[in-house]
C-alpha cells in the first residue's frame, strides 16, 4: 500500500494528520470524540518509515487499541502489538509475500523493496504468518 492510500484513509475516517513535535516519532489520540495523529516529520527519516509510523498509528484508531499513558504494561503491550498487527497486515499482507516469492523473490530485503517498506516490517510479518499458519 502506497503512503498517500494511508493519508486518503485517514482522511476518510476524518483523522487530522499534524506535524507535532514530540519525543516519539508518531502518536494518536482521541480528543471529544476526535482523532488525532501526530507525526514528528523531522523525526522521520524517509517515507518509509513515515508510512509505516502512519499504518500502526491508523492501526491503534482501527483496532480500538488506544490506551493513556497511566496504562498499565501489560494493556500497553496488547495494544502496541494489535496496531503493529495491523500495519503489518496493511502493508505486507500475506497473499503479497506469497505472490512475492512466487516472482523470485527470497530474502527480505527484496520483498522489503517490492512493497516499500522495512525489512523489520517483512520479518515480523512472516514471523507473524509463519507462526500463525499463514503461510
Amino acid at each position: 500500500m502506497e503512503l498517500n492510500k494511508l493519508y486518503s484513509i485517514a482522511d476518510k475516517e476524518n483523522i487530522s494528520i499534524i506535524n507535532h513535535r514530540m519525543e516519539n516519532k508518531a502518536i494518536i489520540c482521541e480528543i471529544d470524540k476526535e482523532y488525532y495523529i501526530g507525526l514528528n516529520y523531522s523525526k522521520l527519516s524517509n517515507s518509509r518509515e513515515e508510512k509505516e509510523m502512519l499504518a500502526e498509528e491508523l492501526g491503534h484508531y482501527y483496532c480500538s487499541a488506544l490506551y493513556n499513558i497511566n496504562s498499565d504494561k501489560e494493556t500497553i503491550r496488547k495494544n502496541e502489538f494489535r496496531a503493529r498487527k495491523w500495519a503489518f497486515t496493511t502493508l505486507a499482507p500475506a497473499s503479497s509475500l506469497l505472490k512475492l516469492q512466487e516472482e523470485g523473490c527470497k530474502y527480505s530485503y527484496e520483498f522489503a523493496e517490492e512493497l516499500g517498506v522495512s525489512e523489520d516490517l517483512v520479518t515480523t510479518a512472516y514471523n507473524y504468518y509463519k507462526e500463525n499458519n499463514y503461510l
